[in-house]
């Protein structure tokens, strides 16, 4: 049985506090789309539909675009105002192309910034982002917490297997099969 997991789709700005926004992250002149390439009649029959923002990662500051591209906030990469940045790690079922039902699972990471002012959830499915992610945690001292241990692991995130995932996660609340849907606020 899968958990439905809301997440904004709209007024991304608005909503991030309180709903986890799909969220390209953008790092050392890397970018790392929030969603994995979508064909449309996948995109139609609602797989991948969702907005995204993004998130900006510079030596001096962290911004946060909504779905129009519009920066809504700014943050200093200092421990002082990031006071946390929390990993975990999701997965849900998505549809593929083909004859018959076919379906396999999406992994996707989770991002809870914590601010010395709010907390933003971001989701972002291209997990090539956590070893840089890491990296940059780790360059600018920020508090972390990974309770999956994804820091110390030597798993090749893009080629994250079922049988990975199941150990990484089991015992917690992230290895339940998750189902985004939209939720407008």
């Amino acid at each position: 049985m899968q958990k439905p997991m809301p997440v904004a789709v709209t007024n991304i700005a608005d909503n991030i506090t309180h709903q986890p926004a799909y969220m390209t992250i953008v790092l050392n002149d890397h970018k790392f789309d929030a969603r994995k390439k979508t064909p449309f009649i996948l995109k139609a029959l609602n797989e991948g539909a969702a907005a995204h923002g993004r998130l900006t990662i510079t030596p001096s500051r962290l911004s946060l675009a909504d779905e129009r591209g519009t920066v809504f906030q700014t943050l200093a990469p200092i421990p002082t105002v990031i006071t946390d940045v929390e990993l975990g790690l999701y997965r849900s079922i998505v549809r593929q192309l083909g004859n018959g039902v076919r379906m396999k699972a999406r992994y996707t990471l989770a991002v809870t910034l914590t601010s010395d002012t709010a907390t933003y959830q971001m989701l972002n499915t291209d997990l090539s982002v956590l070893k840089p992610l890491l990296a940059w945690i780790t360059d600018f001292h920020l508090h972390l917490t990974d309770s999956l241990q994804l820091a110390t692991s030597d798993i090749n995130w893009p080629n994250l297997t079922a049988d990975q995932f199941e150990a990484l996660t089991k015992g917690t609340p992230y290895f339940a099969w998750q189902q985004t849907i939209g939720a407008h606020w």
